[in-house]
């Protein structure tokens, strides 16, 4: 039986490259799977694709025949083993699709673009994220709306609505970032997300500032147990974890 291997990444215990790191972790929030999709649908397993019975966002007509065609079952690093599908046969599931010219829509590429109740412990909590991402107004009020929504208590919502005011390169909102941010009640996690936005945004002293301000108001081993981090060992300014392109965050 062959193994399956996770892939990692190496980066120093500094705030620059702690951000850095933090930056790609958080690409693949709910939020920004959305803003990639065409077509984001709830479904059920049915002979390896994904029969639509919902559509969250997009055009319901753009769902070929109410399938989304699922990738086969990957193999494992030496081709030996194949893993579990991405649905399986009846299982209820979300995915985050682009529509074809010539077939059925299929899952964006990166992590999160299928998300299985069997694989996933927050399921409707994604769903609730993206029915509040569908939701959004568009123009002035966006702003307003996103930072909002970055004080909420649903971790889904606070992560892709920081990603996205970052995303949406909403420079104007970069003190109510900060402010975000360094509040005495700010959990670690919106603290560390709201910082990832700053310096995604080009305010890299402030970024770092905040951050460094999050980390000692937590501590660094809890700060680092959070992020799935940990000391590459015998090497206390190396720091080892999962590679943020196989990761999603939600």
């Amino acid at each position: 039986m062959g193994s399956i291997v996770t892939p990692v990444t190496t980066f120093a215990d500094e705030p620059a490259a702690w951000l850095d790191h933090l930056d790609r972790r958080t690409r693949s929030t709910v939020g920004a799977r959305c803003a990639r999709a065409d077509l984001v649908a709830l479904g059920q397993g049915r002979g390896g694709d994904l029969e639509v019975s919902t559509v969250l966002l997009g055009d319901a007509r753009r769902a070929s025949d109410g399938v989304v065609a699922l990738p086969p079952p990957s193999r494992d690093f030496d081709g030996s083993q194949a893993l579990a599908p991405s649905v399986l046969e009846r299982e209820r599931a979300l995915v985050f699709a682009v529509v074809r010219d010539d077939g059925p829509p299929v899952p964006i590429d990166g992590p999160g673009a299928v998300v299985g109740e069997e694989t996933s412990a927050d399921l409707e909590r994604q769903v609730a994220a993206v029915r509040w991402y569908a939701a959004l107004p568009t123009g002035d009020a966006r702003e307003a709306a996103l930072l909002a929504a970055a004080g909420d208590g649903d971790p889904a919502v606070v992560s892709s609505a920081l990603r996205a005011l970052a995303d949406e390169g909403r420079t104007s909102a970069v003190d109510a970032l900060e402010a975000l941010a360094t509040a005495a009640d700010a959990p670690p996690v919106r603290g560390s997300l709201a910082a990832t936005a700053l310096w995604v945004l080009g305010a890299r002293d402030r970024a770092q500032r905040v951050l460094d301000e999050v980390v000692d108001r937590t501590g660094r081993d809890r700060f680092r147990r959070l992020w799935g981090v940990r000391e590459v060992d015998g090497d206390g300014a190396l720091l080892i974890a999962p590679d943020p392109q196989h990761v999603a965050f939600a």
